[in-house]
C-alpha cells in the first residue's frame, strides 16, 4: 500500500476554539490524496470557504458537525474518513514538511504499528517546558504511553477493532486507546519526527499544578490498564506453551 495515498487526518475542533486556522498552512505539506476532516460540535466559521482557497486544499478537506467531546468527534471523523489509514491531530499541532515526511517514512517501515511523534512545546524559551519535553519522551519512548498531542496514526481497521476511542471516559481517551493497542499486541513505533503543541495551559494555569496534575491523572489511569497488560501477554504466554508441541 502506498501510505502517501492513503492517509485520512481527523482533526477535533471544540467550538469557538481558533488554533486550527495556524494549522491550515502546515497541512500544504501532506499529498494532494490526503482527506482532512475537521470534526466540531459546532457549524463551519463563516470564513470557511474563503481560507480554504487561501491554500491548496479546497478539495480535501470537510467539515462534519457532531456532538461535544473530543473522543465522540474522533470516533465520527473515523467512521467517515475514506482512507484506509488514519492520523488523528490536535487543533493547536503545529507540524514542519520534514515531520510529514517522517511520518510516511515510518509507515513505509511498520505499516501494522501505532505511530506517533516526539513532542515539542513551541514556547520553549520557558526552561521548565524543556523538562516536560523530556518526560514526555521517557513516558512515550521507554514506558510505553504516548498520547494524543503526538499525533497517533494507525490503520483504519486496526482503529475499529479496538472499537475506537472510549466516549465514556472523563479523560485520557487517547491514552486508553494506547493501552488498547499494546494490550493487543501492536507495536508502538515513533516518527523520529517533532509535532509541536502550545505551552499555553502551563503559563495560564502554572507550570507545578498541570505537571502534578498530568502526572497524577495518568498514574491513576495506567496503573490498572497495566495490569490488563500483563494479564493478556500471561495468557499469550500460556496459550504458546499449549500450542506448543510436546517432547
Amino acid at each position: 500500500m502506498d501510505s502517501a495515498a492513503a492517509l485520512s487526518v481527523v482533526i477535533p475542533i471544540l467550538q469557538g476554539d481558533a488554533t486550527w486556522r495556524d494549522l491550515l498552512p502546515d497541512l500544504s505539506a501532506f499529498p494532494d490524496s490526503t482527506e482532512f476532516l475537521f470534526v466540531s460540535n459546532g457549524p463551519p466559521p463563516a470564513d470557511w470557504e474563503t481560507l480554504l482557497q487561501a491554500f491548496p486544499l479546497r478539495q480535501q478537506c470537510r467539515w462534519q458537525q457532531t456532538a461535544i467531546g473530543r473522543a465522540v468527534q474522533m470516533n465520527q471523523g473515523a467512521a467517515l474518513a475514506q482512507k484506509p489509514i488514519l492520523l488523528f491531530l490536535h487543533a493547536d499541532s503545529r507540524l514542519s514538511p520534514r515531520s510529514v515526511e517522517k511520518l510516511f517514512e515510518s509507515l513505509q517501515k511498520a505499516p501494522q504499528a501505532l505511530h506517533y511523534f516526539n513532542l515539542r512545546f513551541e514556547d520553549q524559551s520557558f526552561f521548565l517546558m524543556h523538562a516536560n519535553r523530556w518526560g514526555v519522551w521517557f513516558r512515550s519512548h521507554l514506558l510505553g504511553m504516548p498520547f494524543g498531542d503526538q499525533g497517533l496514526c494507525l490503520g483504519k481497521e486496526v482503529f475499529h477493532s479496538l472499537c475506537g476511542f472510549d466516549e465514556t471516559a472523563a479523560y485520557g481517551e487517547d491514552h486508553l486507546l494506547v493501552w488498547k493497542a499494546r494490550q493487543a499486541g501492536l507495536r508502538l513505533k515513533c516518527t523520529g519526527a517533532d509535532i509541536a503543541t502550545s505551552a499555553r495551559k502551563y503559563r495560564e494555569r502554572g507550570w507545578l499544578k498541570v505537571t502534578l496534575q498530568h502526572l497524577w491523572l495518568t498514574a491513576c489511569q495506567a496503573t490498572p490498564q497495566f495490569y490488563l497488560l500483563m494479564k493478556a501477554r500471561i495468557r499469550a504466554w500460556f496459550h504458546g506453551k499449549a500450542q506448543s508441541p510436546s517432547l
